[in-house]
């Protein structure tokens, strides 16, 4: 079946998202997107937008987890009678955010890219 669905269509995106399981082979989730995608009377997106997708919104997830630590650890060291260093726990958060903005934008290349050589 060829592929018609571009990398960057948020429709894209939203399948992947809600049924990747962290864990579970980037094929698996390829043939659930591929099965909602038809259902939804699109084209089956190609196994390769499926597998970076994938990887970013892995990604993604991995910073966003990442962030909730950092704002756990200071509302628990809060809850201690501590004062966790703001500037910190502020430049932490900050360097997260850059990482995930950096994988959003080789995305955004990559679509770019792929476009330019259709």
């Amino acid at each position: 079946m060829r592929s018609a669905i571009s990398p960057n269509d948020p429709r894209l995106r939203a399948l992947v998202a809600a049924l990747d399981e962290e864990g579970a082979p980037a094929a698996e989730t390829c043939r659930r997107v591929g099965a909602a995608a038809r259902e939804l009377g699109l084209i089956q997106p190609s196994y390769g937008h499926v597998r970076r997708i994938v990887r970013i919104e892995r990604r993604r997830q991995e910073l966003r987890r990442e962030a909730r630590k950092v704002l756990v650890g200071a509302a628990s060291t809060s809850a201690a009678g501590l004062v966790p260093s703001v500037v910190l726990v502020l430049e932490r958060l900050r360097e997260l955010q850059l990482a995930e903005e950096l994988v959003l934008q080789e995305h955004k290349l990559y679509a770019q890219r792929a476009r330019a050589a259709g």
